[in-house]
């Protein structure tokens, strides 16, 4: 008889800002293969009317982390109009995840937010999301830690600066306060990745995509590209970024 003990993994909730179902599988499958080594991965759509983001302790019954991902479809500024619906939509998504976000402080749960992820936490923390002409990218970029990497478990086994894979049209337009700025990207990417209170980080770049992730995201997503460029020319294979994920599955694994 095999008595083997299969040693259950602890779960990462996986919060999700799309509706194009090409990206949403995209997203999850990208998360999963990073986070999942130490971590069983489950998503939720913050479109999805049927759950009462207001009790964040039900919300986030059974989970040891949080990932709030991305999104091509929903921005805060973006260069559009006042009354654009879909500047309306990101506002109710910060109003609706209020509650989760003051839950996730309160008790410094292991978050890490990913581009629009890290721009609704920066929000929430008091910053303001403005569109950027200066700082918008569809393209890889080199970032650089300003801070020692070997007091950061999710940056200790990266180089001093790496080139990670951006799409985005807004920013942050300052480092919350109580936030720590981790890495930066010079003039085009001023605010690339914070840390707040012990456990909760964020980054503006895209931790779960590799070259060719990125690639077929870009392809997903029109109008990120300027027209006759094509995604191959704009990003390069860089894997350094993807270890921050990975690192992230592994933080809330050390954490059970």
């Amino acid at each position: 008889m095999n008595n083997t003990v299969v040693e259950k993994k602890p779960k990462i909730l996986g919060i999700q800002f799309r509706e194009n179902v090409s990206s949403v599988n995209q997203e999850q499958a990208c998360i999963v293969r990073e986070a999942g080594v130490y971590n069983d991965v489950e998503f939720l759509n913050v479109l999805d009317e049927s759950v009462n983001w207001n009790e964040p302790a039900a919300v986030l019954d059974g989970y040891s982390g949080v990932i709030l991902g991305g999104s091509g479809e929903f921005d805060f500024d973006g260069n559009r109009s006042d009354d654009d619906p879909v500047r309306a939509s990101s506002l109710a998504f910060l109003e609706r995840l209020k509650p989760l976000f003051a839950h996730i402080f309160e008790h410094d749960i292991p978050t890490l937010g990913i581009c629009y992820g890290h721009q609704i936490l920066g929000a929430f923390a008091g910053a303001q999301v403005l569109y950027s002409a200066t700082e918008k990218k569809s393209r890889s970029h080199e970032v650089k830690l300003v801070i020692d990497k070997n007091d950061y478990f999710l940056f200790s086994d990266l180089p001093d600066s790496f080139q990670a894979h951006y799409g985005h049209k807004d920013v942050l337009d300052r480092v919350p306060e109580g936030a720590i700025l981790l890495m930066n990207g010079g003039d085009e990417c001023r605010v690339s990745a914070l840390k707040y209170k012990n456990n909760i980080y964020s980054t503006q770049f895209h931790p779960e995509l590799t070259f060719d992730d990125m690639v077929e995201r870009i392809q997903n997503s029109p109008g990120y590209l300027p027209e006759g460029v094509l995604a191959e020319e704009v990003y390069r294979d860089d894997p350094n970024s993807n270890k921050i994920l990975h690192n992230f599955g592994k933080f809330v694994r050390m954490q059970v």
